[in-house]
């Protein structure tokens, strides 16, 4: 699985160069593909310790990626009446933002806990929409469903689902736009 997901790394990063090449602006550069997060490690621990094992596939995402985010727009792109759903995937820090008051208290949650990795497609469009796409755990595989997706696919499916979709996925199906996702397929 590290063998897949260092594969998946590679394949956002360029997609990400893809976009800067084609002019993409990018809402907030410095989240687009910042890597991984110092304090991973110690994230994980604390929140397996207190609710249940992490999924593997989303421990090792962490570890190894880090996290992406995709939210922008392109000047000369037209708008489009689906939903882009571009690919974010949240890092270890907002797990915990989730999982913790502001004085580091552990919050009440019902179980399974759910950790957010991504608004849902309507959020990402700045639309009220459902519940956003997340992981139970404790962990039940290795690469676990994930919740709330518009499709059934697990976590790493989702990624690669986005990647062959040129990191919006939400286009698929929708023939009234003019984004280069056949340019942009990692």
């Amino acid at each position: 699985m590290r063998s897949q997901i260092d594969l998946l790394g590679q394949r956002i990063a360029m997609l990400i160069e893809r976009l800067r090449n084609m002019g993409y602006v990018f809402e907030d550069p410095t989240q687009v593909f910042p890597g991984p997060e110092t304090e991973t490690e110690t994230i994980i621990e604390k929140i397996e310790r207190e609710v249940g094992e992490i999924p593997e596939a989303l421990k090792l995402f962490w570890r190894q990626v880090g996290s992406v985010n995709l939210t922008g727009h392109h000047p000369s792109w037209t708008e489009t009446e689906y939903c882009p759903d571009q690919l974010i995937v949240y890092p270890a820090s907002y797990a915990l933002y989730y999982f913790e008051d502001e004085h580091g208290n552990r919050l009440a949650y019902d179980k399974p806990f759910q950790i957010i990795i991504a608004p849902d497609e309507l959020h990402k469009a700045n639309v009220s929409g459902g519940a956003p796409y997340s992981i139970s755990i404790p962990a039940v595989a290795n690469d676990p469903p994930l919740n709330a997706s518009p499709v059934t696919e697990t976590f790493l499916e989702h990624i690669d689902r986005s990647l062959k979709s040129g990191g919006f996925p939400g286009l698929e199906g929708d023939q009234d736009h003019n984004w280069p996702i056949a340019k942009l397929r990692c």
